[in-house]
């Protein structure tokens, strides 16, 4: 639990609100906080200030949780908003439900206004209430979906609530269910990220709060029937990869972020899929310490100029996702063949394609020397590219021989090593007509 966190336990049933000497008396008496701090009660205030409204301070937090007011000459705190509060009249929506697994889902359109007023997050190891599930928010992933709804998008999938709020519930008649617009009266058991990337754009554009989106209702749900919905969204169902719409629908010619989107997309591939040299080996923003070994920007940056709609792998009419994939792995694991003969694939410190310099410069390798070759010979499996090369002389190139070289300099070695190893068939001079 966090200083705020602290605060708001503190001042959820306060009505007429509190000092900052009985914030701190009450955090210390319930044990919500371990101060650190020598002069505890100014982190006390710093915080409470960056959360409350009409305050300036440094590093002040745009989302405000906090009022101040002056009672008989002394500033008190109270909550901005108190759970219950009225932020509207009762909306009456139409609706669908349907039973899964024994759980009443009602299906409705609301409000991104609506939806962001009546929601709240419980999330699971801090929250203690029945349906804590959620996870604590990613502050990257909120500010991509930030950008994808200002880029003029919004979402068709469902933003699934449970109704916990017991002092008044929903009314539901067999074609209409009326809810109380009241704050925090349902937990969000998916789609925080996406609502609060939709709330951080509407600071820039308010015409959002009264866009529409698909919500599903479940009534007092308790936690193992939410973790029950919960899991099955972020387990059992997985994304579908952004760039596949490309193959599917053909609209990507004005897509400025489609050669990021396949790059991104092979990357996961090669990541997730068992039989990929590289499964488990990527490593993507968030991944904890020791976790993955070359980086997701690095795979992307490789990639992206060949997978454009001018690269050379449309060039050759390898379009689809699942094909470029499948090429790019073929040929890895044609190296991994080689490597292994010699243990320098599952060896860290050995693997050159684990580097930066050695995965980019096995790609463009790939590009200019292989590709041609495969394209020739109507083959990308990976038995054929294994007798492209041969290692019976030449050692492959290990991360020791380019640790004091410069990344344009250590590419190059990457691509003579391979290139010394490739059997060309291209004739010599003299075999030539002139």
């Amino acid at each position: 639990m966090t200083i705020t966190d602290a605060v708001i336990k503190v001042l959820e049933n306060e009505d007429e609100g509190l000092t900052l000497q009985q914030i701190y008396d009450k955090i210390i008496e319930n044990n919500y906080y371990e101060f650190g701090a020598k002069k505890p009660l100014d982190a006390l205030r710093i915080q409470i200030m960056r959360y409350c409204e009409d305050k300036t301070i440094s590093f002040a937090s745009d989302k405000k949780a906090f009022i101040s007011e002056q009672k008989d000459g002394t500033e008190v705190f109270l909550l901005k908003y108190r759970r219950g509060q009225v932020m509207g009249e009762n909306k009456k929506y139409k609706y669908i439900s349907t039973e899964i697994n024994g759980i009443t889902i009602y299906t409705l359109i609301m409000s991104v206004k609506d939806l962001a007023n009546i929601s709240y997050v419980a999330v699971r190891g801090k929250d203690t209430e029945e349906g804590a599930v959620q996870r604590v928010l990613n502050r990257q992933r909120i500010m991509s979906i930030k950008n994808y709804v200002l880029d003029d998008n919004l979402f068709v999938n469902t933003f699934v609530i449970n109704w916990t709020y017991t002092k008044s519930l929903p009314i539901i008649t067999e074609t209409e269910i009326e809810l109380p617009i009241l704050y925090g009266a349902a937990q969000l058991i998916d789609g925080q990220h996406r609502l609060e990337g939709i709330k951080a754009a509407m600071t820039e554009d308010p015409d959002l709060a009264n866009k529409t989106i698909i919500v599903s209702l479940a009534i007092n749900l308790e936690t193992k029937d939410a973790a029950k919905i919960f899991l099955n969204i972020n387990s059992e169902q997985k994304p579908v990869p952004k760039s596949l719409i490309y193959d599917l629908y053909g609209v990507t010619d004005e897509d400025r972020n489609y050669a990021i989107n396949r790059a991104e997309d092979i990357a996961r591939i090669l990541n997730e899929d068992v039989n990929s040299p590289f499964y488990n080996v990527i490593k993507y923003p968030g991944t904890p310490r020791g976790k993955g070994k070359l980086d997701l920007s690095t795979v992307v940056n490789a990639l992206k100029s060949y997978v454009d709609h001018d690269g050379k792998l449309e060039e050759k009419n390898v379009t689809s996702l699942n094909l470029q994939a499948t090429v790019l792995q073929n040929y890895f694991n044609a190296l991994k063949y080689h490597a292994d003969k010699v243990s320098k694939w599952s060896t860290i410190s050995s693997n050159i394609f684990y580097k930066a310099a050695g995965f980019i410069g096995a790609i463009e390798f790939f590009m200019e020397n292989v590709l041609p070759k495969c394209v020739a010979q109507r083959s990308f499996k990976q038995e054929v590219i294994v007798k492209m090369f041969n290692f019976s002389d030449i050692e492959l190139i290990t991360p020791k021989n380019i640790e004091t070289t410069d990344g344009r300099t250590a590419r190059k070695r990457v691509i003579d090593n391979l290139k010394e190893a490739f059997i060309s068939e291209t004739p010599g001079e003299s075999d030539y007509d002139f």
